[in-house]
């Protein structure tokens, strides 16, 4: 079963990219109006269970989800994905992962900061390029809420078995490259386009 949990007040139960070393990505799809409504793609992230909102969420859709599993514990959500109801502006910061200092880009969107806005902080690789390490700072007014499949998740008991797990809970992001097609592919190059060096491009031909 998908849950649907409200995080907007209890939005740091998502611990991403530092619960003890898991390694989260993160992932946006093309978005035409972001005001709108924000989604993005989180996978490999720890929920922390040590919020009465959360639990109470989860136990009111599945009573038996949490059976076993105490706030000591690891749940870590393999994918997921966050909704913004609409947001107000956000500030995005991209850095490599191993940069101590500066940053490659920073960039912000919206309307200016005001007093009583809420910012929802997140952080996490960037899914199709892992070692770069992207922060959001997401302006939102409205409600904020976690999807998941039920189906997708694993839980740990323990620390020690959590780090003795990490190997494997941060392998499974290695993301996977399909062949190239098209353009790019050598052989479908060769095959269908002609380059004209002088002008400086290539002319397809069947």
């Amino acid at each position: 079963m998908i849950f649907s949990v409200d995080i907007t007040e209890c939005f740091g139960a998502i611990d991403s990219d530092n619960a003890g070393g898991i390694i989260s990505c993160i992932s946006i799809p093309p978005i035409e109006n972001p005001q709108e409504k924000f989604l993005l793609k989180l996978s490999n992230f720890v929920l922390n269970l040590i919020d009465e909102a959360v639990i109470d969420s989860i136990n009111r859709q599945n009573s038996t989800f949490l059976e076993d599993m105490t706030e000591d514990g690891f749940l870590i959500i393999r994918q997921a994905s966050i909704s913004f109801e609409s947001i107000k502006g956000y500030e995005k910061l991209l850095r490599r992962s191993n940069q101590d200092h500066g940053y490659l880009t920073h960039e912000c969107y919206g309307q200016k900061l005001d007093t009583e806005d809420k910012i929802y902080d997140i952080s996490g690789r960037v899914f199709s390029t892992p070692e770069l390490l992207i922060n959001f700072a997401f302006i939102s007014p409205d409600t904020v809420t976690l999807e998941f499949n039920s189906s997708d998740h694993t839980y740990i008991d323990s620390y020690p078995e959590f780090q003795k797990a990490l190997e494997k809970l941060n392998s499974r992001e290695k993301p996977t490259q399909p062949p190239l097609t098209g353009l790019f592919d050598p052989t479908y190059s060769n095959t269908h386009t002609t380059s004209n060096f002088g002008a400086g491009y290539r002319i397809y031909n069947q």
